[in-house]
């Protein structure tokens, strides 16, 4: 599944695993799973941390594959080989999930872990979408902070049915225990911003604590975002009011 190159990098970065992990796979009699198992063949023998079985339970989608510490539940799965743009996400779970410290700010990562709500997000993507493994990621992210959250990445194109029922339209479409929870590009500050009842509270307390602003901007498109450079330029204490910043050009 891989070639020299990459493998010769995966290793480098497995080396940095801090905990052992295990990965637990779900297979059937499919082509798919078969190049999935050589897949966490692969990598499971690139480190000695890292352990591999195949999963009891029938329930699973299969093809799929959990990421978790030995001993624990997995808060992290893939249904579907993650290569394409997201091998990405396969290597940082592996990493986050070994003990690396995920590169997000120290107020996300106490938000995230002071998140009191049981989540369990799946998220459908296709291997040829390029945002999608932000949003993996970020969920990801989530999922090794929090105990009560977990995730799925799921490969629509393997799983045609779910996604015909669903009647999934766009990815990365992710859905919130069973329900629509957001379309598109969806940052961790958005997400934490719908999980966190105390959100709109914390972030009007930083915005009292700002001295007022001369000129208020409102929206981040490219107007916006220009219309606020002029001013600042010109000296003026300049606030912009944006969901996020780039507007529709992003999606």
């Amino acid at each position: 599944m891989l070639d020299a190159t990459i493998k010769a990098q995966l290793e480098q970065y497995l080396d940095l695993l801090e905990n052992p992990i295990e990965l637990v796979m779900s297979l059937n009699d499919s082509d798919t799973s078969r190049e999935l198992q050589g897949l966490l063949a692969d990598i499971a023998a690139m480190s000695p941390k890292i352990s591999l079985r195949q999963a009891q339970d029938s329930s699973l989608r299969a093809p799929s594959f959990s990421v978790a510490r030995p001993g624990e539940e997995p808060r992290i799965r893939f249904a579907g080989i993650p290569l394409g743009h997201e091998f990405t996400s396969l290597v940082l779970a592996l990493l986050q999930t070994g003990g690396r410290a995920p590169k997000i700010s120290d107020e996300q990562i106490a938000q995230i872990r002071a998140l009191e709500v049981d989540a369990e997000f799946e998220t459908w993507i296709s291997l040829s979408c390029q945002i999608c493994p932000e949003v993996v990621q970020a969920l990801n992210i989530m999922a090794v902070l929090n105990p009560r959250i977990k995730h799925t990445m799921i490969d629509g194109a393997l799983f045609q049915d779910e996604v015909n029922s669903r009647q999934i339209m766009a990815v990365p479409t992710v859905y919130l225990n069973g329900e629509q929870f957001g379309q598109g590009r969806i940052e961790l500050d958005e997400m934490l911003a719908k999980l966190d009842k105390d959100s709109a509270a914390k972030a009007a307390a930083k915005i009292a604590e700002k001295a007022p602003f001369d000129m208020l901007v409102v929206g981040g498109g490219p107007a916006g975002a220009a219309a606020a450079i002029y001013a600042a330029r010109k000296g003026i204490r300049t606030g912009v009011v944006a969901e996020r910043f780039g507007g529709q050009v992003l999606d």
